[in-house]
């Protein structure tokens, strides 16, 4: 998808209020894309959203929605169509983590998992991409989804079969996804960042033998580790809207990983078996 002429078009980031999907929406408004900036959070939406039209000029708007509830989900189609055709750009970048050994997490817990990081992001593109899909069919423009995974979705590590398994979903559904919307002149990219410094290294909450002190320090090693920051990110992820690409590893770490894991499996199972066990 080509970005010089982004005046007057939309994008539509989930989680877009903080971490991640701020630093994405400050990028995209730098090109000149229009926002709407879509999370829970109304104070910091407002907050957001000031800053943004501040900083870069463009037209923000923001709605409160709950991407794990159906009922709010539904209310973002109405709201896309009363500021454009549709979404030139979607990010989902709203996302929970969480750890804790297969027997120990409660069902509770991957049922909020899966609420927010999978079954949010399809409802996100159910309510939206059916628009996107039929002005591509008209107008023969190229648009663009993103849909923000995690190293998780390849690095597999004891104590994350939940989250881990919430991010390859992602990863899965978005390369089935890439095949089906073609066609329609819509792209689709997958980013799996390593952990990255962001609000929601703080709030990752811990299950059975895993809610310790050891198992804390670990993880927030594994964020003070972080080699790449949300911006550094934002850009990578704004190159890959251009360049179309498929899948973006994000950071050192992640990255590779990524290539480790596909030459040589068993020996990165052993790996990250000795370096990351709980």
């Amino acid at each position: 998808m080509k970005l010089p002429n982004a005046k007057g078009k939309l994008a539509v980031i989930t989680g877009g209020s903080s971490g991640l999907g701020y630093a994405i929406a400050k990028e995209l408004a730098s090109k000149g894309f229009d926002l709407l900036l879509v999370a829970r959070n109304e104070a910091q939406l407002k907050e957001a959203s000031s800053k943004l039209i501040a900083d870069s000029g463009v037209k923000v708007h923001t709605t409160s929605v709950d991407v794990s509830k159906e009922e709010d989900v539904l209310s973002l189609k109405e709201t896309v169509r009363s500021l454009a055709p549709c979404a030139d750009i979607i990010v989902n970048s709203a996302g929970i983590v969480s750890g804790g050994f297969l027997v120990d997490t409660p069902l509770a817990e991957w049922d909020r998992l899966y609420n927010v990081n999978v079954r949010g992001l399809v409802s996100v593109l159910k309510s939206l991409l059916p628009d996107m899909i039929e002005q591509g069919g008209s107008d023969g423009q190229e648009r663009h989804i993103v849909n923000i995974a995690s190293a998780a979705a390849y690095t597999a590590t004891g104590g994350m079969s939940a989250y881990g398994s919430t991010k390859a979903g992602v990863l899965a559904l978005s390369e089935s996804l890439a095949h089906e919307v073609a066609p329609s002149h819509v792209g689709v990219t997958t980013v799996c960042p390593e952990f990255v410094k962001t609000p929601i290294g703080s709030k990752v909450m811990l299950f059975g033998r895993m809610d310790n002190a050891r198992s804390k320090r670990i993880i927030e090693k594994m964020f003070d580790r972080s080699t790449i920051t949300t911006d550094e990110l934002a850009v990578k992820v704004l190159k890959a809207i251009t360049s179309g690409k498929l899948v973006v590893p994000a950071g050192k770490q992640a990255t590779i990983a990524y290539h480790f894991k596909r030459v040589m499996p068993v020996r990165f199972f052993k790996m990250i078996d000795k370096a990351l066990r709980f």
